[in-house]
């Protein structure tokens, strides 16, 4: 097969261009883009899209000037139009706290992307409605090698071994399928020339000395199709990575709560499943309000996966400003400035019974006096006053207390120190700290739920319990009615 038709089956099976589309390469003038430039334009009419080509001069190298004169009269003798753009990475790099090799990066994917604006805008009114816009570039089989390597020694999790992507949002790479000397031959064969780039044999860059020393002796002395076999392997992680990402994404449905930037993870649901698939589910929800994943290792994440396994309460410090706080049962994951709104987040999700905030509920108290035994019996249908206890509301937001055993006169409020329930019939009595501690509620949070007291003494916890002190017996002569507004 030749390389022709093989770029062209990579094309279409990988689905990177369609019919109709705008595809913008990135043409330096090596090797690698001129090659391509040539495979795009002999199969472009076939495929239906139309090439345009945009080159970089980065201000480092004394013959960039050259190579940018190079790159516009190959693609403008070909009825390519080209864009040129200048830029100063030395200066850029130095400003942004950047390698030169990512600032560069950087500055092309922004030109770039600028071309594909104006491309865009021109079209407006025509097809572009049908159009995917897309930049090419010209990444091989020896770059995809290189790339999973430089991965593997420096340490990496699937998510780098899967190397370079035939596509990501909108950056295609056809020539993923050719190694370096299927590129050079193709060239030599059409009497091709290019441009040579001298900063791609100094070994002062760690991914050269992989692509000058230790690729070509693993080829030499080891196996000949070593780039071929890595990149086949780096497919294989590819197709992993995807389906465990699929994997992560269906079992977040059931463990994870979010709201925008902050999440809440069912620690429970959490480690009932396989050790791997936690820390995909954590590095999965980390990507999603992380502006970039950088900064997160291997490391953050198992730090992740020992605290919802630690005794007690935790927190974690994260890249990012990112914070990750074990509280109770709960793993809430949010920026370091959005803490308070996380904690009512994870309050709502986890006891959404109680009534909490600034804002006092509203409530409405009756006495129902039992001495009139014919009103009682034909307000509640009963035959006889002593089937008063069936009666009790099993409600959640609506309780009766006796009225009688009210010492003071109740009150709603926040909690305070000394308060207390009683427990059981043996009016065992437990504080109202414990019973929060009990009941999973964090120590920021306890002071802003409501409360029905009797001085220091809780009548009822709207949403939790009540005192068994005023619970209604068949000694009970004046029910007090409380309700909750708005709530049943």
């Amino acid at each position: 097969m030749d390389v022709q038709e093989k770029v062209k089956i990579f094309i279409e099976k990988q689905g990177l261009i369609r019919e109709g589309d705008k595809v913008l390469l990135g043409l330096s003038g090596g090797a690698d883009s001129v090659c391509l430039f040539y495979l795009l334009l002999a199969i472009r009419e076939e495929l239906g899209f139309t090439l345009r080509t945009a080159h970089v001069h980065h201000g480092i190298r004394e013959e960039a000037g050259e190579d940018a004169a190079f790159a516009a009269a190959l693609s403008e003798g070909e009825g390519v139009p080209c864009y040129l753009f200048r830029e100063d990475v030395p200066a850029f790099a130095k400003g942004q706290g950047l390698s030169e090799e990512e600032a560069g990066r950087m500055l092309r994917y922004r030109n770039f992307r600028e071309c594909l604006k104006r491309w865009e805008e021109e079209s407006s009114g025509q097809d572009a409605f049908h159009s995917s816009f897309k930049i090419a570039t010209a990444h091989h089989e020896n770059d995809q090698a290189e790339t999973v390597l430089f991965q593997l020694f420096r340490g990496s999790g699937l998510t780098g071994l899967r190397g370079i992507l035939p596509q990501r949002g909108d950056i295609i790479r056809p020539l993923l399928c050719l190694s370096r000397a299927e590129i050079e031959d193709y060239l030599r064969d059409r009497g091709a020339a290019w441009r040579e780039d001298r900063t791609n044999a100094l070994p002062n860059y760690s991914r050269n000395k992989i692509r000058q020393q230790i690729l070509p002796y693993v080829e030499r002395e080891i196996c000949p199709q070593a780039a071929a076999h890595i990149g086949n392997t780096a497919r294989i992680v590819r197709e992993a990575e995807c389906y465990i990402r699929s994997q992560a994404s269906a079992a977040c449905r059931r463990i994870v709560a979010e709201r925008e930037d902050i999440l809440v993870f069912d620690i429970a649901s959490l480690l009932r499943e396989d050790v791997f698939l936690q820390k995909q589910i954590l590095l999965h929800k980390l990507e999603k309000i992380l502006p970039t994943r950088k900064d997160i290792g291997a490391v953050h994440v198992e730090d992740m996966v020992e605290l919802t396994k630690k005794q007690g309460n935790g927190e974690l410090c994260l890249p990012g400003g990112l914070r990750a706080r074990k509280v109770y049962g709960k793993l809430l994951l949010y920026p370091k400035e959005r803490e308070r709104e996380a904690e009512k987040i994870f309050l709502s999700q986890d006891r959404r019974g109680f009534l909490t905030g600034d804002r006092k509920p509203e409530i409405t108290a009756e006495r129902i006096d039992l001495s009139d035994e014919k009103a009682i019996k034909e307000r509640l249908g009963i035959r006889d006053i002593s089937e008063i206890i069936d009666c009790i509301p099993q409600k959640t937001y609506t309780k009766w207390f006796d009225y009688d055993k009210i010492e003071t006169s109740f009150s709603v409020r926040h909690c305070e120190s000394g308060d207390y329930l009683t427990i059981d019939e043996r009016m065992n009595r437990k504080s109202l700290r414990r019973y929060m501690i009990e009941n999973k509620i964090p120590a920021s949070e306890r002071r802003s739920i409501w409360l029905i007291a009797d001085d220091t003494h809780v009548m009822w916890v709207p949403g939790g319990r009540m005192s068994d002190f005023y619970k209604v017996t068949g000694k009970t002569k004046t029910i007090l009615q409380i309700r909750i507004c708005g709530r049943e």
